[in-house]
């Protein structure tokens, strides 16, 4: 864990996030391609307007292993999007770091309310929004990323 280090993202590493996402989303719950469209077009999103937002990139030895991202939706709001640790690196306080970057940005933005949007198997992700305050306040499903039924939920906080 020596070699860990968190900093904002490069040129060209907002489409390895893209990656990664889709990469895990795949192998672990067999999300579809259409998947990756909804990555790209919301990362496309926030490399053309990048005012009041910030991605993050976990790196080890250069390779970047997880990220996070504050994204403004408004004046004073923001989305949590593209948290995800590399499972090789979970369980080592790499969340809680990411969650600790992006919530002092949020503070340092004046964002008086942030909201994410997960599903409902992630559980440890769950437990993490849980411990900052985050709490679920909408559900709805969605087939079109696996054919199957996934429960998405949004959680908001107030700061």
């Amino acid at each position: 864990m020596e070699n860990i280090n968190i900093r904002p993202y490069k040129a060209g590493e907002a489409s390895y996030v893209s990656f990664l996402q889709m990469k895990f989303y795949e192998q672990t719950y067999g999300f579809k391609a259409i998947f990756e469209h909804y990555l790209l077009t919301a990362m496309a999103e926030f490399i053309s307007k990048p005012k009041g937002s910030q991605l993050w990139v976990v790196l080890d030895n250069e390779e970047i292993v997880g990220s996070i991202a504050i994204i403004r939706t408004d004046e004073h709001v923001a989305q949590l999007r593209w948290f995800l640790t590399n499972p090789n690196y979970q369980g080592k306080g790499i969340g809680r770091k990411l969650m600790d970057t992006a919530m002092q940005f949020c503070k340092a933005q004046e964002y008086t309310h942030v909201f994410l949007w997960t599903i409902n198997t992630l559980n440890a992700a769950r437990h993490l929004y849980e411990r900052y305050g985050f709490e679920p306040t909408e559900k709805k499903s969605n087939t079109e990323w696996t054919g199957e039924i996934l429960i998405e939920e949004r959680w908001d906080l107030l700061l």
